[in-house]
């Protein structure tokens, strides 16, 4: 029994030191700001903020605003916070500026007196001109972020758990498609690979060279659909279908992302035939 009571309290103890850790390497790299979530909140810490520390403050700040801005799009109401926070710091990591010109440093001097009177004022509505003076602090060597997410594109495809975010690189006007997989039994979250990574999947695309050896991905969103909710061996399973540009077309599908399995293909002219089993 003694033995018992010392072996719960040391599972007691290790499970708190574990999600202690989890903390820690979630604040990890935020700077002292990283505790907070809420813009405003952090808005109305500005006068205690040091000179070293205006940087990861400014920061923080813009990318809590820029997860708020994506929060108020309806198709975007249920998804977490921090998901989002999390999702806009992977599209616009911390660009470093320590060393600034005459001209960035004073870019970011008007910025911050700027962003001070909107602080002083309790002004914290999410306007144009607060994010361009944010992204001109953060980024004053350009002025602002070269990556823009349009809220208005994001396409929900799966409910609550797939999306997919386009962006456009100001700089070079390059589009690209971020994945968002919220992954609901784990409490998890990823920006995921819709297109399997051809040195992880080589099974897959032995298998697909053999039914479609022209066959090429689309670079257009696909359609995605869950898996049959009474099959406890496909429910887990995300299908995939890449947007059809010609006749040729397949239907692959996962579990996690980074494993895929083809599932169907339909060559020009022919019927859905299934490589394990057809999709109705």
């Amino acid at each position: 029994m003694e033995n018992e009571k010392i072996n719960f309290i040391k599972m007691r103890r290790n499970i708190t030191i574990f999600f202690a850790l989890l903390s820690i390497n979630f604040a990890f790299g935020q700077g002292k700001f990283g505790r907070y979530l809420n813009s405003k909140k952090l808005a109305l810490t500005y006068k205690s903020v040091k000179d070293k520390e205006k940087e990861d403050y400014y920061q923080q700040y813009y990318w809590l605003a820029k997860a708020e801005q994506l929060k108020a799009y309806p198709h975007l109401k249920d998804v977490k916070p921090v998901v989002l926070y999390e999702f806009v710091k992977k599209v616009n990591p911390q660009n470093p500026t320590k060393k600034l010109d005459e001209r960035g440093k004073e870019l970011r001097e008007t910025a911050e007196l700027s962003l001070n009177q909107y602080f002083k004022n309790k002004n914290f509505e999410n306007n144009a001109v607060l994010m361009y003076n944010l992204e001109t602090y953060v980024d004053p060597s350009q002025g602002e972020y070269f990556t823009k997410v349009d809220p208005e594109k994001i396409k929900e495809l799966v409910p609550k758990e797939l999306f997919a975010f386009n962006s456009l690189n100001k700089k070079t006007m390059e589009e690209k498609t971020y994945y968002l997989w919220i992954d609901k039994k784990k409490d998890d979250f990823n920006i995921v690979d819709i297109i399997p990574e051809e040195k992880e999947n080589k099974a897959f695309y032995a298998r697909l060279k053999q039914y479609l050896p022209s066959y090429k991905f689309s670079k257009y969103v696909p359609s995605v659909k869950k898996g049959n909710k009474t099959d406890k061996t496909d429910v887990d399973y995300y299908y995939i279908m890449p947007f059809e540009q010609n006749t040729d077309n397949i239907e692959y599908k996962t579990k996690d992302f980074k494993t895929f399995v083809l599932s169907q293909y339909r060559k020009a002219g022919d019927e859905w035939k299934g490589v394990e089993k057809p999709r109705k």
